[in-house]
């Protein structure tokens, strides 16, 4: 895929624009339009190092199922944030944000241009926007919270949390996003919509060029089948059956795309086959939503389509 791209063109190298010292490039664009091996061979051009911007490769025991880069791939750039967190840890975008900031701080160090690579429109808005300001949450008030969950249930959960926060009536409420207002609520003694009506904090204090590698949907869309098939015959099956046991359901990653699925099929609820219809219905469907968040959040990205 990085064959097609014009890196001089498309990343001015022959202006010299890039400093190691205040700068950060993004590469983004959807699942399947081949952003890693762009920032691997533009990191060996610039002396870059790559750091991961999806909230899936994040965690440790998805490795082939969230497409993250193979060991081969990775041996010739530095890599940071990839495969480090638990699968069991309901992993956050502050909390991706505080790592960030730290790893930063070590690429400076080695004065090499940090580059960031990612389709999560989350991570990257909050890297560039910033978030809202929420406190953080102790343990001690996740704990109580939980607890009350446990103890009323999800129905009467919700009703209390609609009470709190009207908004959430019209938003797809799931276990984890139910906790994370009421934490925030019994925490601070403040609604979610007051925070998010307050303006973001920026954590990241460089200079950022974000460029946005573009295909064309029915490409995409064939990329994608192609690459799951390859997943299973590489061993995603069995990359889901080693966290079967030991994944809370209700987490982000037992929702990420295949594992949601596969999950279902080890739990003799649908066939395989049905598994991996639904799967790959699920990452075109992910294509269409990430390419119309590129389309309508305002980030001044330089485009590039191939």
């Amino acid at each position: 895929m990085s064959s097609t791209v014009n890196f001089e063109k498309s990343f001015d190298l022959t202006k010299n624009k890039y400093s190691w010292k205040n700068d950060m490039i993004i590469i983004a664009g959807a699942t399947c339009t081949g952003k890693s091996s762009i920032a691997i061979e533009l990191a060996k051009r610039i002396n870059g190092a790559i750091i991961n911007a999806d909230s899936v490769q994040v965690y440790k025991d998805i490795n082939l199922l969230s497409a993250r880069p193979k060991k081969n791939e990775m041996k010739d750039v530095p890599h940071f944030l990839y495969g480090y967190v638990d699968t069991n840890i309901n992993f956050s975008v502050s909390d991706w944000l505080l790592d960030l900031k730290s790893t930063l701080i070590d690429i400076r160090k080695f004065q090499k241009v940090p580059i960031l690579v990612g389709g999560s429109g989350l991570y990257l808005n909050a890297v560039i926007n910033g978030l809202s300001p929420i406190p953080n949450i102790t343990k001690k008030t996740k704990k109580q919270c939980l607890s009350k969950f446990n103890q009323i249930g999800i129905e009467k959960f919700k009703e209390m949390v609609f009470d709190i926060d009207p908004s959430f009536k019209r938003r797809n409420n799931d276990k984890q996003r139910l906790l994370r207002a009421y934490n925030v609520f019994v925490e601070t003694g403040k609604n979610m919509s007051y925070w998010h009506s307050l303006p973001r904090e920026r954590k990241i204090d460089k200079v950022i060029y974000p460029f946005l590698f573009c295909l064309d949907r029915k490409t995409l869309y064939n990329k994608c089948d192609d690459r799951f098939n390859k997943m299973l015959l590489d061993g995603g099956l069995a990359e889901v059956e080693s966290i079967y046991h030991k994944v809370d359901r209700s987490l982000p990653i037992a929702k990420s795309l295949g594992v949601k699925w596969l999950l279902s099929y080890l739990d003799k609820e649908i066939s395989l086959e049905e598994a991996i219809s639904l799967s790959m219905r699920d990452t075109r469907r992910y294509v269409k939503r990430q390419i119309t968040w590129f389309k309508h959040n305002y980030i001044p990205y330089k485009v590039i389509n191939m």
